[in-house]
């Protein structure tokens, strides 16, 4: 009997260590497994990323006024799926309802949009407008972040945005993705304000006129220096940013097209002093021919003035452009002009008066001008003078009038 119970627990006990040792053999092979599974994993997830490669493209500018400033795009290489592909933050459809009122009230929405690195470069080959393309040093896990972040703006509504061209434009755009998803050294370009860069670009681009039009409506809000992380605003400033880390650039590539530089013309600010002497010529010469001419100046210049303070007043109170507003110009320029036409030809005397109002508040400006907090360039200088010049006729032939 003992024999035979022995001889139970035995079988018993030797199936219960087979059981556990079984048990744990599973266990082992299972975490094996699992590590291998995780190794794999992780390996295919680093030759994933390693295959990424990000750049950033920076477009010299081109002769149509919204090319003037250039323009930046982010180029993403995946050698995996063998894609290539340019991601653009600074699309806007043309065929928009509105379309130039939209722009001018700062509503016009533009979108992120993305093409083959092949087609991108049609363009500007076409314009003749060089690329220079920055590839950068990334980690494996800052290149997948920021091209899932650019995947995810191309879904939706996500697309969109509302442009502003100091604040949130096709540049700002992948210079915020930048600062987020690389390691970037925050240097300073040194850049004085946002208007000296703004109206600059238009000269540079032989587009003087443009540029004295954008200096008029630009406020004193863009007379402010930007910080450390605004500055790069612009597809130049960006570039020049980017090249101060030579750490973070793998290589600098440029993409030439033989460009040629726009024809510079003359300086908005010569024609406007013939404009001026020509002007003070005729009104000074006491003939029936120069007087006739002076006339339809004086008119003209009223018109001319009036248009430009209709637009003055509108960017700087109605618009959502922030860069126009605090336009201290409204003082001198305003649409009050536009009302001196009709009363120039019906009543000597309420012109004479209104020329006083003018005058007197054009000299404020200029006498203003070395304290209010906005940058009064020489060529706004000399417009300042014209209208002086206009208010001082206007004037005069208030005082004519009384002696008659």
């Amino acid at each position: 009997m003992k024999k035979e119970l022995w001889a139970l627990f035995m079988g018993n006990f030797k199936k219960a260590i087979y059981s556990v040792l079984m048990i744990l053999y599973s266990f082992i092979l299972f975490n094996k497994s699992a590590a291998a599974e995780s190794i794999n994993t992780s390996k295919q997830d680093t030759t994933v990323s390693s295959k990424l490669r990000i750049s950033i493209l920076t477009c010299d500018a081109g002769e149509d006024i919204y090319t003037v400033w250039g323009h930046t795009a982010v180029r993403v290489v995946d050698s995996i799926n063998n894609t290539d592909y340019v991601f653009n933050f600074g699309t806007f459809d043309f065929n928009t309802p509105n379309f130039v009122a939209k722009f001018m009230k700062g509503d016009l929405q533009y979108f992120i949009s993305a093409t083959t690195y092949t087609n991108f470069l049609y363009e500007y080959e076409y314009t003749k407008r060089d690329v220079h393309e920055q590839a950068l040093k990334l980690t494996n896990s800052e290149k997948e972040k920021w091209y899932q972040a650019l995947q995810t703006n191309m879904v939706g509504n996500n697309r969109f945005y509302l442009y502003n061209f100091i604040k949130d434009n096709c540049t700002t755009r992948i210079k915020d993705g930048l600062f987020k998803h690389a390691p970037i050294n925050n240097y300073s370009i040194e850049i004085h304000s946002y208007r000296e860069e703004v109206v600059s670009g238009c000269y540079k681009a032989g587009l003087g006129w443009v540029g004295l039009g954008i200096d008029l409506l630009l406020g004193a809000v863009s007379d402010s220096t930007p910080n450390l992380y605004q500055e790069a605003f612009l597809p130049k400033l960006l570039f020049q940013k980017i090249a101060l880390n030579p750490k973070l650039v793998l290589s600098t590539n440029h993409i030439n097209y033989n460009h040629k530089e726009a024809s510079r013309g003359g300086s908005p600010i010569n024609y406007l002093i013939v404009f001026l002497l020509l002007y003070i010529f005729v009104s000074k010469w006491n003939s029936l021919l120069t007087q006739r001419i002076a006339r339809i100046l004086d008119v003209t210049l009223l018109f001319l003035l009036g248009i430009g303070g209709s637009l003055v007043l509108y960017m700087s109170q109605f618009s959502l452009h922030d860069a126009c507003q605090e336009n201290y110009n409204l003082i001198w320029l305003h649409p009050f002009y536009l009302l001196a036409i009709p009363i120039y030809f019906i009543s000597k005397k309420w012109t004479g008066y209104l020329g006083y109002i003018f005058f007197t508040a054009t000299v404020i400006m200029m006498f203003a001008s070395y304290w209010i907090p906005q940058h009064i360039s020489k060529s706004v200088i000399v417009i300042m003078i014209i209208a002086l010049f206009l208010q001082t006729r206007l004037i005069k032939r208030g005082t004519l009038a009384k002696y008659k």
